[in-house]
């Protein structure tokens, strides 16, 4: 059997998830359709349904966990939570020209960032994502009033550049998520191979990266098999010039994609495959 079957029969299937896949079974299709996308020909049909179930699996344990959290101290949840490579991460705030992060939809959005930056009280405040914001205020602050209280700041997406750069000339990090479809109409995105395919990615963290000389730090949240949280950075990203803008503009962007692309891969079942990745 290969790594890739091992991993794939390890892969922690509940009783919940089985139900939804076969009962319940939100789009399905689209997340079957993006598993082949990443996949192809590397797993068999009855593989793919298998990382399809493990993904509705994760998602009833992190509605679960998100329920707890309600309930949940601080110092239990840092205990929950464990941080590695900060190093990484620490190395780039040196150069006090600021941090930029590179990440995407991977484990339970709230556990990892939330009981990271609690681990790491010298940096609260100091974490900014961009994101768009939810258009009724009441629900955003009910919804994200944990990441508030923690310190993690969100920059919203429309308009951002000006708050960036402020953020920045702070020496704080800028967190970017890189893997939704960004539009090629109104130049947000470019077309950039993700897994084998074309999709649109924005193209806002290279042309940072260029002009601030800032190293681009991959990060991802993950579960463990014991229910325990990682917060994992990886090695930084420098900025590579090639022949012309254009060129280099794609050539970094195409490096995000890859080293997302590694995240996905190591956890396969805690990407969110529901997106419409590809677009184009």
């Amino acid at each position: 059997m290969t790594d890739l079957a091992q991993q794939i029969k390890a892969l922690p299937i509940s009783l919940g998830g089985r139900f939804i896949y076969r009962f319940l079974p939100y789009r399905r299709k689209l997340v079957l359709a993006n598993i082949n996308q990443v996949y192809s020909d590397k797993l068999d049909d009855a593989q793919k349904r298998r990382l399809a179930k493990a993904y509705y699996s994760h998602l009833l344990t992190s509605l679960k966990e998100a329920f707890q959290l309600r309930f949940m101290n601080e110092m239990r949840l840092r205990e929950r939570v464990e941080v590695i490579g900060h190093e990484q991460m620490l190395s780039v705030v040196a150069g006090k020209k600021g941090v930029l992060v590179v990440t995407g939809h991977f484990g339970n959005w709230e556990f990892a960032p939330l009981g990271g930056v609690l681990n790491f009280k010298e940096f609260q405040g100091q974490f900014h994502f961009i994101r768009r914001t939810l258009k009724f205020k009441m629900l955003e602050r009910a919804v994200f009033k944990r990441y508030y209280q923690a310190g993690l700041n969100v920059i919203p997406k429309k308009n951002s550049l000006e708050k960036v750069c402020v953020a920045l000339e702070k020496n704080h990090a800028v967190i970017f998520v890189l893997d939704q479809h960004a539009s090629l109409a109104n130049r947000d995105g470019i077309a950039v191979e993700f897994f084998g395919k074309k999709a649109g990615t924005y193209r806002s963290l290279a042309t940072l990266a260029r002009n601030t000389g800032v190293p681009v730090v991959p990060a991802a949240g993950y579960r463990l098999p014991n229910g325990k949280h990682v917060l994992e950075f990886f090695e930084p990203i420098p900025w590579e010039d090639y022949d012309s803008a254009k060129e280099s503009l794609y050539r970094n962007t195409l490096t995000y994609n890859q080293a997302l692309e590694r995240i996905i891969l190591a956890h396969p079942e805690q990407w969110n495959w529901m997106h419409k990745r590809w677009k184009l």
